[in-house]
């Protein structure tokens, strides 16, 4: 899939909640506001493909937010796990990371919960999971997968991950973006500037570059609610270093 008109421009949170919301559904439910006591970090929105839709955020994340965050997680690490066919939670080869879930009730997690709402058009705070940090240590990696489920009954859910934020914490890797092998870019005609954030060298897929602070947010679903085939992705392989991430998802009743 060629994408040919690339947005290179700044979104305000609202204009990005109002086109967010004229895509989705209404939602209903308790919201948790921001308030004063949380950070309002000025990030800039850039669209790397309307349909499906994928985007990065820079500045996401603070960088206090981002060692805080490190701190909490880092007693909470286990070895991530992967979901079988049969729903099962299961240690997996393509899965070498290790990952941390992270309080709810913490205070710097809620602002982040709630930033990722507002982002969203105010989401229903129960429709997010936990958030989870996940940790790639040298050579390890997520192969290529899906965040949504191709039958969620199978694990008694009635509910799928309709988004996903991935926001780097910390990074001092080569080459271990976030990279999705169904999206075609052929950056030799688009603005160089999309190099600072892309790898323009992977033509024949869409490869977001791990910039500490920033995110790259996308929609799982159809507006159906069954799952989309070309947000298939990777965590490439932490060569020579580490990279941190954190991992907010938001889910729909389907």
């Amino acid at each position: 899939m060629a994408l040919k008109h690339l947005l290179y421009t700044s979104f305000t949170v609202a204009l990005l909640a109002a086109v967010w919301s004229a895509t989705s559904r209404a939602r209903t439910g308790p919201q948790m506001p921001l308030g004063n006591s949380c950070p309002r970090p000025q990030y800039t929105v850039r669209t790397l493909s309307y349909d499906p839709l994928i985007q990065h955020i820079e500045n996401f994340i603070t960088p206090e937010e981002s060692q805080y965050l490190l701190k909490i997680a880092q007693p909470r690490f286990r070895r991530s796990r992967a979901i079988s066919t049969d729903g099962r939670s299961v240690a997996a080869e393509e899965r070498t990371s290790s990952t941390a879930y992270l309080p709810s009730d913490d205070p710097v997690v809620q602002c982040i919960r709630s930033r990722a709402s507002e982002f969203q058009g105010y989401v229903d705070l129960h429709m997010m999971e936990d958030l989870q940090v996940t940790r790639y240590l040298e050579g390890q990696q997520y192969t290529n997968h899906y965040d949504w489920a191709a039958n969620p009954a199978t694990r008694n859910q009635t509910t799928n991950r309709e988004t996903t934020f991935f926001a780097v914490l910390d990074v001092d890797c080569a080459s271990c973006g976030t990279r999705f092998p169904k999206i075609s870019v052929d950056w030799a005609v688009e603005d160089e500037r999309w190099c600072d954030l892309v790898d323009c060298a992977a033509q024949e897929e869409l490869t977001v570059r791990a910039i500490a602070g920033s995110a790259v947010f996308w929609r799982n679903l159809h507006s159906d609610g069954t799952g989309d085939a070309r947000t298939l992705h990777a965590g490439l392989p932490a060569v020579g270093g580490k990279k941190i991430g954190l991992n907010i998802w938001t889910r729909r009743e389907v």
